[in-house]
């Protein structure tokens, strides 16, 4: 028997392209995976190139298709995927550049000069953001002053989701959560802020309308039919942020939940009254950000850059390659000489945001173990998790979470959860949802197509009965006494930091 009425959620990951679909009680029918294609033009650069992630988004969609047998009728598909990362279209509707990934740093000359041309002070106060130069803007400049013929081509500046859907569809456009991340978007009008984009020599026609997700842009083009095997009538729609994608899925963008989703990085996010302008906020790493599905709504969010990367990391370098199993039951079992680390392998974000920031560990015996050191790497991410929530507090005023709820590596990890638990000194609820970014999306597409009649109904139908994690009162002391050590460590190690740093790049 064909499904009926299948719902397709596509997510851009860093990692993974993850496709999942659905009917209308939520029920996964079918899910597909393929390895995002990453490249390194340059030790230190990584891009997204157009053409390998296109062809990957419709290989996993082929794959999905096949599993399905007979699907039925498939009325809408959106797309979530990373945010910060830029793909420019010339006129004809083709890639003119590779889009340079999320967390690479290159940019850092371009920020300095926006810094210089339109003002910290200025920057923040129109778009919310702690001013850096992941954001989109500095990649856009960066393309003008790297390549002023691939730029002087580029009509449209897509974020990953967006050009998946643009592929899909032939329709450019984005949503305020992915548009809030560029640097270039006026949070309180919640528009593109024309006249900083024309200041930074950038035309402001080249970025696509904002669009609420879930809106619905047309049906697949022949092209992309042919492509994916998706059904010729059905409707591509809006999508949105992966970060925001897996918060509707597990909390309904609930004001009252914090999530602290964990992937190659980790952003603990929570649904803030209205938009606060104190620099404290960005010289703390918070940001703020927009979000539109039932209503227009805004975040505020905090991150570190490295959380499921360290952990990979660890076993890469460290760990001999065993697996995660093997070194979590290891971990479980030591409590002895465990060290301190501080997770800071690319930068630090909140609420120190440094660029010269770097990871260590602090404590080393002769009777340090790889059991310790592994269970040192999940405190780390742990104790960093508590300084992003103890900073909404006390520098945003946000108040504290009657519900936190964790996405993403926990789910396989309960020694991790474990410790954040007793970390937080509270209750962590664990989501069972595995691919809640797809899954959140898929929602939004249920909405554009008018399968749900809003978020409510989409959310409600999503929810999942989550996994409580009670804190142990031995280990919140211990951790307690441990997190106060950690929490002095940053500022302690970061005149050693930027004196390393000045030293590899040849300066001192």
């Amino acid at each position: 028997m064909p499904h009926q009425n299948l719902l397709l959620g596509l997510d851009i990951g860093t990692t993974n392209i993850k496709c999942l679909a659905i009917d209308k009680t939520g029920k996964i029918a079918a899910q597909a995976d393929q390895r995002t294609p990453l490249s390194y033009p340059k030790p230190g650069w990584t891009d997204f190139e157009p053409e390998p992630i296109w062809q990957a988004a419709c290989r996993t969609l082929r794959e999905l298709i096949s599993k399905l047998g007979s699907p039925g009728k498939i009325p809408g598909i959106a797309v979530s995927g990373v945010a910060e990362s830029l793909f420019p279209i010339d006129s004809n509707g083709e890639p003119v550049a590779s889009a340079i990934a999320w967390f690479d740093l290159r940019t850092t000359g371009e920020y300095a000069w926006l810094c210089e041309r339109i003002g910290y002070e200025r920057l923040f106060q129109v778009t919310g953001l702690n001013p850096d130069p992941m954001f989109g803007l500095c990649k856009v400049l960066w393309l003008k002053n790297r390549n002023p013929q691939a730029f002087a081509r580029a009509k449209r500046w897509l974020h990953m989701a967006d050009y998946i859907a643009y592929r899909l569809s032939g329709v450019p456009a984005t949503d305020p959560s992915l548009a809030c991340r560029t640097l270039a978007y006026n949070l309180a009008k919640r528009t593109w802020a024309a006249e900083l984009i024309k200041d930074a020599g950038v035309d402001p026609g080249s970025f696509p309308p904002v669009l609420r997700s879930g809106t619905p842009l047309g049906p697949v083009t022949a092209a992309a039919a042919s492509a994916t095997n998706l059904p010729a009538d059905c409707v591509v729609c809006v999508g949105i942020h992966d970060q925001l994608s897996g918060t509707f899925a597990v909390s309904g963008l609930a004001k009252e939940v914090l999530t602290d989703s964990l992937g190659t990085s980790g952003t603990l996010l929570a649904i803030a009254e209205k938009p606060k302008f104190s620099r404290t906020l960005p010289e703390h790493g918070l940001a703020q950000g927009a979000v539109w599905i039932d209503e227009p709504m805004v975040y505020l969010t905090g991150g570190l850059f490295t959380a499921g990367a360290a952990i990979e990391w660890f076993q890469r370098q460290l760990g001999g390659n065993a697996d995660f199993a093997t070194l979590t039951a290891e971990a479980e079992n030591t409590q002895y000489a465990v060290p301190l680390f501080l997770p800071h392998l690319v930068r630090s974000l909140t609420p120190f945001p440094d660029a010269q920031a770097a990871g260590a560990f602090v404590g080393l015996r002769a009777t340090t173990t790889r059991a310790a050191m592994f269970r040192a790497v999940l405190e780390g991410i742990a104790f960093e998790a508590r300084a992003i929530i103890e900073a909404m507090e006390t520098i945003a005023g946000q108040p504290r979470p009657a519900e936190i709820v964790t996405i993403g590596i926990p789910m396989q990890n309960r020694l991790l959860a474990q410790i954040k638990a007793d970390t937080f000194g509270s209750v962590l609820k664990i989501s069972p949802i595995r691919e809640a970014v797809a899954l959140g999306v898929a929602l939004a597409a249920g909405i554009g197509t008018g399968i749900f009649a809003n978020g409510s109904e989409a959310a409600s139908v999503a929810r999942r009965q989550e996994i409580s994690i009670e804190p142990d009162p031995e280990q919140v002391k211990r951790l307690d006494a441990r997190y106060q050590v950690y929490r002095e460590l940053f500022q302690q190690l970061q005149p050693a930091n930027h004196q390393l740093a000045r030293m590899s790049r040849g300066t001192e």
